[in-house]
C-alpha cells in the first residue's frame, strides 16, 4: 500500500505527485461517501417519520437513490486511489462512473424534493 501511496507515475517528485493526484482522490472518495452517508440518514428520517406520523415518504426510493454516488467512490478509489492514477480511465469507465454520479444526484434530489413535499403538508 504504501507503494501505492508514494509511486510517481508522471516523472514528478512524490511530494508534488501527492499532493495533486493521490491526496485529492482519497479526499473525493471520502466526500463521496460522507455524501452517500448524508441521503442514507435522511431516507433513515423519513422512515421514522412516516412510521411516527403515518404520512407516506417513500423512504425506500431515498435509501436506493443515492446508490451512484457509492458506486461513483467505489470506482474512484479502484482506478485512482489504488491504482495510482490522476483521473478515471477513458473509454466508457470515466463515463458510467460520472453517468451513475450524475444520475444519482438527479434521483436524490427528486427524492428529497418529495419528501420536503410530505413535510410542508402539500
Amino acid at each position: 500500500m504504501a507503494f501505492l501511496i508514494f509511486s510517481a507515475p508522471f516523472g514528478i517528485d512524490e511530494s508534488t505527485y501527492q499532493s495533486l493526484a493521490i491526496i485529492p482522490n482519497y479526499l473525493l472518495v471520502l466526500g463521496a461517501l460522507l455524501l452517500w452517508l448524508a441521503f442514507i440518514f435522511l431516507g433513515i428520517i423519513a422512515r421514522r417519520y412516516e412510521i411516527v406520523l403515518g404520512e407516506k415518504t417513500n423512504w425506500q426510493f431515498m435509501v436506493i437513490a443515492p446508490t451512484g454516488i457509492l458506486i461513483f467512490a467505489f470506482f474512484q478509489l479502484i482506478f485512482c486511489g489504488i491504482g495510482g492514477k490522476m483521473m478515471l480511465p477513458k473509454g466508457g469507465i470515466n463515463y458510467l462512473a460520472y453517468g451513475l454520479f450524475f444520475l444519482s444526484g438527479i434521483l436524490s434530489l427528486i427524492a428529497n424534493f418529495r419528501f420536503h413535499r410530505v413535510t410542508r403538508g402539500k
